[in-house]
């Protein structure tokens, strides 16, 4: 049985791992290029900790980078039934040794994975010689009272999606195929001049995957003339949901369109998951604009360890 193999039983059977580092997720946002999975396991055979990883090679650099449209890989444990605080520490640094021993072995010159917010202890890869950069996404935690989430808006935020309703604007759900929102995605982004830097292959290859498996959907907004004026890709599995992929159309920006679209995705999101994450962004603009819905500003680590020349200086250049 290969890594991959194992690791598509380990996620049947797992609840805590994250959907970007689900085996299907990385089937498909990877298509056409090489993953793997680092697992430990303990003397008896258990599984303790999980790393996926893309991996690529390019003018004889090895590199470990983060898949398309995939918010955190990172280390994920599984933890005993029972633990103290002590023990899980213990444990962390025990398993995260391990992994981070069998990612040496791979002899990459670059590596840069996002680690989920669920781990706050990255001292293990500290010790390693890895580096950090604290990055932020912004999340509503709790869906089950939507009354309670609705008025934890801005008043700007409630005044546009009322407006967007009196207007008659309208959700659709799935009535964009995959193929239809990409090609919409990417006209806005072409509009803007800039470049779409998600691929046509890779995103059919998500959305196909997630709405099949029915942890995913398109919802647009309409007008009463059946222009789409905002669209919105969306992912959940049982714990959280995510804002994936938006395209707001700016001619219709004074519409309420975009934050009709939020609010709808939100609801949705509520039959699927405890909480809604918004996918985060440094832009000071993006920031201000997800805070005015309630959410909690919630960090997550980008880990990073440039082994070579090359890829030392070409880290140094991003930050």
């Amino acid at each position: 049985m290969t890594n991959k193999e194992e690791y598509q039983q380990i996620c049947a059977h797992s609840t805590n791992i994250p959907i970007y580092s689900q085996h299907w997720w990385m089937e498909a946002v990877c298509t056409g290029k090489n993953w793997d999975v680092v697992i430990a396991h303990d003397p008896s055979g258990a599984v303790t900790a999980t790393l996926p990883y893309l991996i690529g090679t390019k003018l004889t650099q090895r590199f470990i980078l983060m898949p398309p449209l995939t918010q955190s890989n990172g280390i994920c444990y599984h933890y005993p039934v029972q633990f103290s605080e002590r023990e899980r520490l213990e444990f962390e640094k025990k398993w995260a040794n391990v992994v981070i021993a069998r990612l040496k072995e791979l002899k990459t010159d670059l590596f840069i994975q996002n680690f989920s917010p669920a781990v706050s202890n990255w001292l293990p890869f500290y010790w390693a010689g890895f580096h950090q950069t604290t990055r932020y996404t912004y999340t509503i935690e709790e869906l089950k009272n939507l009354e309670k989430v609705f008025n934890s808006f801005s008043s700007a935020k409630q005044r546009q999606i009322r407006k967007a309703e009196r207007n008659g604007l309208v959700v659709k759900e799935n009535k964009l195929t995959p193929s239809d929102f990409y090609s919409y995605h990417k006209k806005l982004v072409e509009q803007k001049g800039e470049k779409d830097e998600i691929g046509e292959r890779v995103f059919l290859s998500l959305a196909k995957a997630a709405i099949a498996r029915n942890q995913g959907a398109i919802l647009s907004i309409e007008g009463e003339d059946g222009q789409t004026q905002s669209a919105l890709f969306m992912v959940w599995d049982d714990n959280c949901a995510y804002y994936l992929v938006p395209a707001n159309d700016r001619k219709y920006s004074t519409t309420g369109a975009p934050t009709l679209l939020v609010w709808e995705a939100i609801k949705k999101a509520a039959g699927h998951s405890k909480s809604f994450d918004f996918e985060g962004s440094m832009t000071e603009s993006i920031e201000n604009s997800y805070n005015q819905f309630g959410t909690k500003q919630t960090a997550y680590s980008e880990i990073c360890k440039a082994d070579s020349l090359v890829a030392k200086l070409w880290l140094k250049k991003q930050y």
